[in-house]
């Protein structure tokens, strides 16, 4: 058997210990393993030879610990409908003499997985994705490390604020979902999260940050700053039309951010001292968390496990805290959103706390 591993989309913390969790399962049972570099450009070049690098035991001993990707990422869509490559990718496949692929990504790299599985390219994916958000799976890699990259920064970021009595916008990613922003700053005890999933209105924000800092005033606390938590891709109500100078990526999707410093620009007038700063890569580029480096060699043994058994054109993933097989097309459903009415509370913009008491008698 000689297995493909790829890694596509943007990169996230957790993609080295998956590809170190496929090569570890492989040599078990003499499986070769050839690393495709940059995603799915490897397979739709005219040489191939700069893209492939074989993989063992020793040379991903140390992958564990890394960030990014050892075997680089890139937004090639192999299947996009301006330019369709399945048949160059199944020339290359055979050339290679791969018998399955598989690739470690989000929906995008694999819903095109997807497309190719169709089309006779046997693929097995992987979920990536710090956004959380990827449909059939309840985690991906990289949420989890990108949560702990916003909890330690919100922490550092609130000495600075405190110092200066200071409103700091804290952008982190999230560009449909607010998974990261929502419980980042819920960790974070922001004063406001602000979500993709719920149009925002300026005056409702001026009005609770005014309600809060008049609070703090009366009881006398030293506690004259704010800390608002806002997802890359929240937006003001009336105000989601896309920027005409907007770059789009292969797969459809607008460049986004900056949102966090807009709005800072706007309460400047309502606010004596307003600050703003965009994580941004951090959260993508930092060391796997434990529970990264453990779901990405999971993730990674199941997948050769699935090869083995014959499990072509699933994804692992993880439902009720068990891995489970889902089909690839599962990823191109309606992706997991934030449920406002069951995690948002509407009027303080920020996380609805619910504590529940079990009774064990």
């Amino acid at each position: 058997m000689r297995i493909g591993v790829l890694t596509g989309g943007g990169d996230a913390p957790g993609l080295n210990p998956a590809i170190a969790g496929v090569v570890e399962r492989a040599s078990k049972y003499g499986y070769e393993i050839i690393g495709l570099k940059r995603g799915w450009e490897a397979l739709v070049a005219k040489d191939t030879a700069p893209y492939v690098v074989k993989l063992g035991p020793e040379i991903v001993r140390e992958y564990s610990r890394l960030g990014g990707s050892r075997l680089q990422c890139s937004r090639t869509n192999p299947v996009s409908e301006g330019i369709d490559r399945t048949e160059l990718v199944i020339e290359n496949v055979k050339k290679l003499g791969l018998d399955v692929i598989i690739a470690i990504g989000g929906d995008d790299t694999l819903g095109a997985g997807a497309v190719l599985n169709d089309r006779g390219v046997p693929i097995v994916g992987i979920p990536k994705t710090i956004d959380r958000d990827l449909a059939g799976t309840e985690y991906s890699l990289g949420y989890d490390t990108a949560l702990n990259v916003i909890c330690d920064s919100a922490e550092q970021i609130s000495h600075s604020a405190r110092s200066h009595q200071t409103i700091f916008f804290l952008e982190v990613m999230g560009r449909h979902a607010g998974w990261l922003a929502l419980r980042g700053g819920e960790a974070a005890f922001a004063d406001v999260i602000l979500i993709p999933e719920y149009s925002l209105k300026i005056e409702k924000l001026v009005s609770i940050l005014e309600e809060k800092l008049e609070k703090s005033s009366k009881m006398g606390l030293d506690h004259m700053y704010k800390l608002i938590v806002v997802a890359e891709g929240a937006h003001i109500e009336g105000e989601e039309e896309v920027r005409k100078d907007a770059k789009i990526d292969e797969f459809g999707h607008y460049s986004i951010g900056g949102v966090g410093n807009y709005l800072k620009g706007l309460l400047e007038h309502n606010f004596k001292h307003t600050r703003y700063m965009a994580l941004a890569y951090l959260q993508r580029g930092a060391s796997p968390s434990q529970k990264d480096r453990q779901m990405g060699r999971r993730f990674g043994n199941n997948a050769v496990e699935m090869i083995k058994n014959g499990d072509i054109g699933y994804m692992v993933a993880m439902q009720k805290s068990r891995l489970v097989k889902v089909f690839l097309k599962e990823v191109k459903k309606s992706p997991s959103l934030v449920d406002v009415d069951k995690y948002y509370d509407r009027e303080s913009l920020n996380v609805k706390i619910e504590w529940t008491l079990s009774n064990n008698n």
